[in-house]
């Protein structure tokens, strides 16, 4: 039986329902850091003997915000991980979401040992390294972000199979002289066999009661300054009578909590086990989340695709052109603001309280969409023709 290790640095849930799913043919070994403080997925109960998690990096204090740590965490992690592909000796790794002098230790492990190597993109980070930078007016900015460049380009290039979440990938990797026959799109996906489409209930979060007759607009995961925490503040202040509840981690969500005084309305609790996010799922009934205009045309953040597994109107503050919001759009699951549209998101969000009909649809809606496009059957099947032609 064929060994692949599936690396996915984040640990999120729909990375390891691809595990899953694959070890029924294949001896998966999945990967990922242990220490990363995002939605991590239930490893817990999993018995199957052709299916091995590794968590790694326990030892590991990682900063995301001092640049000098995070680049020495980057070099431990990547050794561990490195380590442990010299001792399975798999012959595929598929590796996601990895910073690049991580990977660039995973690609020359598999360089090493004659290791087929494919590398999911989930994100360019040498594009991202640039906007932190240039805010941060650092000297030599440019200078590190070509070092970026120069690893990312020759991870990619190196790969023998190239995974994206979008086609908008192609142009930046045409540019990086990347043969269009190595590259695969397989779109991200919620975990829609394990959040349910449920009518609301009431839900009993340590000594707090979630009671079903509250009108409740629910934000999830990871709430960082760049997700523009300010907003949900605004909508509070300005709708006394709705409960907005907040489960997160990051400095957004640390900015709200560090607040001598914020609205009683507003609920703040930290990111919660994969294993309960669907009965918190279905307390809700809206959806808000957040993207900052410098945000990637191509990124479509992991809570909008659980969203609409739970089946609920979805309000986006985030730029019309990326594919989250195409989805919403297209699809008629929710509506898109901008940021300073308060006005507008509170008559949205009375018109969905009044009009039961059209609330209902569009909850339908994305359900529908959730069913439709998160098939994991269908999804391994896409990796499964990769591996294959690997």
């Amino acid at each position: 039986m064929k060994k692949i290790i599936i690396h996915d640095f984040a640990g999120h849930p729909f990375a390891f329902e691809l595990s899953k799913e694959l070890s029924k043919k294949y001896k998966i070994y999945h990967l990922f850091f242990k220490n990363d403080y995002g939605p991590k997925a239930y490893f817990g109960n999993t018995v199957n003997k052709n299916l091995k998690i590794l968590p790694l990096g326990k030892d590991i204090k990682y900063s995301k915000t001092n640049l000098i740590k995070r680049f020495f965490s980057d070099l431990i992690y990547g050794l561990e991980v490195s380590k442990n592909i010299n001792k399975i000796n798999p012959e595929i790794v598929l590796s996601g979401q990895c910073p690049t002098f991580a990977q660039q230790l995973i690609v020359n492990r598999c360089k090493k040992d004659k290791i087929k190597f494919i590398v999911w993109i989930q994100d360019f980070y040498c594009l991202a390294v640039k906007l932190i930078l240039k805010k941060k007016n650092i000297f030599l900015s440019f200078v590190i972000y070509y070092i970026f460049k120069f690893f990312e380009k020759n991870q990619i290039n190196f790969s023998s199979k190239i995974i994206t979440i979008s086609n908008k990938f192609n142009k930046q990797l045409k540019e990086w002289g990347v043969n269009n026959k190595k590259i695969s799109f397989i779109a991200n996906w919620g975990n829609v066999s394990q959040i349910k489409f449920n009518k609301k209930k009431n839900f009993k979060l340590t000594n707090h009661i979630f009671n079903k007759n509250k009108f409740r607009v629910i934000y999830t995961g990871t709430l960082a300054k760049k997700h523009n925490p300010n907003l949900l503040i605004s909508l509070a202040e300005s709708n006394s009578n709705i409960e907005f509840v907040i489960f997160g981690v990051g400095t957004g969500f640390d900015y709200i909590k560090s607040l001598n005084k914020i609205p009683k309305n507003l609920l703040l609790f930290k990111l919660q086990p994969f294993q309960k996010l669907n009965n918190i799922l279905n307390t809700a009934d809206l959806f808000i989340a957040t993207l900052n205009k410098d945000a990637n045309e191509f990124s479509v953040p992991s809570k909008i695709l659980n969203y609409l597994c739970a089946g609920r109107p979805i309000i986006l503050n985030a730029p019309r052109e990326n594919l989250a919001s195409k989805i919403i759009i297209q699809n008629n699951c929710g509506a898109i603001f901008k940021d300073k549209d308060i006005k507008k998101i509170t008559n949205y969000i009375n018109y969905l309280k009044k009009n039961k009909k059209t609330y209902r649809k569009i909850s339908l809606n994305c359900r529908n969409f959730a069913i439709k496009n998160f098939d994991i059957k269908k999804i391994s099947s896409k990796f499964d023709k990769i591996f294959q032609t690997s």
